[in-house]
């Protein structure tokens, strides 16, 4: 379809003919009659709106009448006919051939962004100072820039929250997010306390729950009381993520070792192979010691259990929940090690003397008087590392080995966190898993074994260089260990807290022996007598049905 434009472009000639009529009468004034020919311009415009193919131009010419001219001079009126040229106004129309345009118009829809809205969620952790809290306070500085909108408000606690936790929790007040044990967990699984999150974390981009280390029924529900459990992969019902790893591994001085001769710890080495070193490097004289002896459940004194029956701590057998059996075997006798470590060996200091070893150093081992240490210093390093600084070289290395093994054996816990159903009540169960989900990623994670506060539980962080750097040397094999199959857990399967309340039964039983006022046999044997009591107690309360837990 074409379209026709037209223009036109008039110029007047009455202001021309004015103009050239005056010198006329100029003239007639002295007698004489002159025609005065004036030329008058006319413009011819043409305004392009668009490209033009083809121009058709046409012109009409039109007469314009001569005018009367009448002049007064003096006393008579003198009526002059003057000729003028012809003043011809050119009307022009353009007569313009165009492409027709076409325009098109599309209309597209366009999703409008949900509203944005700034929530806030209160986080619970008795993770306030050291190495800990600097890697908390780092997180909640670096979510704060990836997630503006999601304010998240630090609430310390003590360490020992735990009544703290159950009057929250019946009252209603949970923090959204918190920091806990097995322990506080189990107690109100079941209760409508916790929030399930696994249909939260399965929208998650790049979500992988290949990615952590795993132990179950302290942030999950799966009722697991296997041994090997499947460490490998997080498996639901989530109600939470791993947070904050502990492990019990070997650390030690070398310089210590160097100084006195001795064999640095090697894999394959036994307890009783390492017990023959720290007695080289044992000097009386200037009070270095080779280790310290204490009956740190997890990280020492069960390790070196299995090592002689090759059993767990926690069991199921066909008269329910038992610990150390059964049958009890010869487990005592690594409880019997240690506390001959003192009362025989003469190669670790008592209770009441690490006071007077540790001087301003916060531990013997810190301050040069100890040449090994095994239990859970492995995965705090970060707070020996300001109190050694470089007054000698130390490592962390292999974990002997079992008397009746052929393989080290270690034990390890994870103090989650947990989101509360508090969160479903103030109307942010997306944000507060998105909290808990960073927490346990690879960023927070890696900025923990830069800290060493804890062990991570994002499992490539052994991949990273600068978890690996010293000091201390030999921070691989922290990685080592929690990849070891030979890891165990003590588990929370049973109601209320299994590991808090069987504790408070054989701690003071294994103190006896650590003192000198009993036998390691008999302490372990009233401890697990007494321990197994009230996981029968614990076992009855399931199968009735009076608790869950």
């Amino acid at each position: 379809m074409r379209r026709l434009i037209s223009r036109r472009h008039m110029l007047r000639g009455a202001a021309a003919g004015v103009t050239g009529i005056a010198g006329v009468a100029a003239l007639a004034a002295c007698g004489e009659t002159q025609v005065v020919t004036k030329e008058v311009p006319v413009e011819t415009t043409v305004i392009k709106e668009v490209p033009v193919e083809k121009i058709v131009r046409e012109t009409e010419v039109r007469e314009v009448p001569v005018e009367k001219i009448v002049t007064q001079q003096v006393d008579r009126i003198v009526t002059q006919t003057v000729e003028v040229e012809k003043v011809v106004e050119k009307v022009v129309t353009e007569t313009v051939e165009v492409e027709k345009v076409v325009e098109k118009v599309v209309e597209v829809m366009v999703e409008a962004p949900p509203e944005t809205r700034t929530v806030k969620i209160e986080h619970a952790t008795d993770h306030t100072s050291g190495p800990r809290g600097a890697a908390m306070q780092w997180a909640i500085e670096r979510f704060a820039v990836e997630r503006p909108d999601i304010k998240v408000k630090f609430i310390p606690q003590d360490h020992i929250y735990y009544e703290k936790i159950a009057v929250e929790a019946v009252a209603g007040t949970l923090s959204e997010t918190n920091l806990l044990n097995g322990v506080s967990f189990q107690q109100f699984v079941g209760a409508d306390i916790w929030l399930e999150i696994d249909d939260i974390l399965a929208k998650k981009d790049g979500y992988d729950p290949s990615n952590y280390w795993f132990q179950p029924d302290i942030y999950s529900d799966n009722m697991d009381q296997s041994y090997p459990y499947d460490s490998t992969r997080l498996q639901g019902p989530l109600y939470g993520m791993p947070y904050q790893g502990a492990i019990g591994g070997l650390m030690y001085n070398i310089t210590l070792f160097e100084g006195a001769g001795a064999n640095q710890p090697t894999e394959g080495m036994r307890y009783s192979d390492l017990l023959e070193e720290m007695k080289k490097i044992r000097d009386p004289e200037n009070e270095v010691w080779g280790i310290r002896a204490t009956r740190s459940e997890q990280f020492q004194v069960f390790p070196q259990m299995y090592g002689y029956n090759n059993g767990q701590a926690r069991v199921d057998g066909p008269n329910g929940h038992q610990i150390w059996g059964p049958p009890l075997d010869d487990g005592w006798r690594g409880w019997q090690d240690i506390v001959d470590y003192i009362h025989t060996e003469n190669v670790s200091y008592t209770p009441e003397e690490r006071s007077g070893l540790s001087g301003e150093f916060g531990n013997p081992f810190a301050a040069g008087r100890q040449a090994v240490d095994i239990g859970g210093s492995v995965y705090g390093t970060g707070g020996n590392i300001p109190r050694i600084r470089d007054r000698f070289q130390w490592s962390l290395g292999p974990m002997p080995w079992g008397e009746n093994t052929e393989h080290a054996n270690f034990e390890w816990n994870d103090q989650p966190h947990i989101v509360a159903g508090t969160a479903t009540v103030t109307g942010v169960e997306e944000q507060a898993v998105d909290w808990v989900y960073f927490l346990a990623g690879p960023e927070v994670q890696g900025r923990v074994s830069i800290d060493r506060g804890h062990l991570p539980t994002w499992k490539d962080v052994a991949n990273f260089p600068e978890a690996v750097a010293g000091p201390p040397e030999g921070m691989h094999h922290l990685y080592s260990y929690i990849a070891s199959p030979n890891l165990r857990a003590m588990q929370w399967y049973v109601p209320g807290g299994f590991y808090s309340e069987v504790r408070s039964l054989w701690r003071p039983l294994l103190d006896a022996a650590l003192v000198g006022e009993a036998s390691a046999q008999e302490s372990t044997e009233r401890a697990s007598e007494q321990a197994n009591s009230l996981l029968a107690k614990f076992q009855e309360q399931l199968n009735s049905g009076d608790v869950k837990r």
